[in-house]
């Protein structure tokens, strides 16, 4: 049976660059929600809520929630909800395309980070570089997918995600590198 040991993770002066780069990354995916809240206030707005079937809509949560403040600019609708179903389908359409360029940022921003993170132990300024060029393709994705609807998504998410497979790579290559050697198979 092998006997585990310790190796000691050294830690690249560099690598302060890779943690500003992952900082950006977690902003950017804040930014875009910024869309949203845009998207809802034009939305989801004064004339919105005067509606008298949107008032029924409230009276009715207000009266099964009624330690709840009083809700206001379509929340906590994602767009598939209540009052989502009262918007016109033009006004549907831009609230969803909104959301789902906000929300495909996030669903790739745990993989994305954690790729930057991680290889930025072995390649510190690569790692960075490729947070940056993430930043900008979802930037262009949800630019593009707002305006466009899907097809827009081209080229930023492209754009965004090639970086973060060169790193999955980098991250493969030292992981075995290490995994092998602590293995003695190196």
């Amino acid at each position: 049976m092998a006997t585990a040991t310790a190796a000691a993770l050294t830690i690249p002066q560099a690598y302060g660059w890779v943690v500003v780069a992952a900082s950006a990354m977690g902003f950017t995916a804040t930014a875009l929600g910024a869309g949203i809240g845009g998207a809802r206030k034009k939305l989801f707005g004064k004339d919105f809520d005067e509606r008298a079937d949107v008032k029924a809509i409230k009276d009715e949560i207000k009266k099964a929630f009624p330690d709840h403040k009083p809700i206001a600019d379509g929340y906590p609708d994602m767009g598939s909800g209540l009052f989502a179903r009262l918007l016109k389908p033009a006004e549907w359409y831009e609230f969803n395309l909104a959301q789902r360029a906000h929300h495909n940022t996030l669903e790739n921003l745990t993989f994305a980070i954690t790729m930057v993170l991680t290889a930025g132990l072995f390649q510190p300024e690569a790692a960075a570089a490729c947070g940056v060029v993430f930043c900008i393709g979802r930037v262009m994705l949800a630019r593009g997918y707002t305006r466009l609807g899907p097809n827009g998504r081209f080229p930023g998410g492209p754009i965004s995600m090639i970086p973060m497979m060169g790193l999955l790579g980098v991250n493969l290559f030292y992981g075995f590198k290490h995994g092998l050697a602590a293995a003695g198979l190196l």
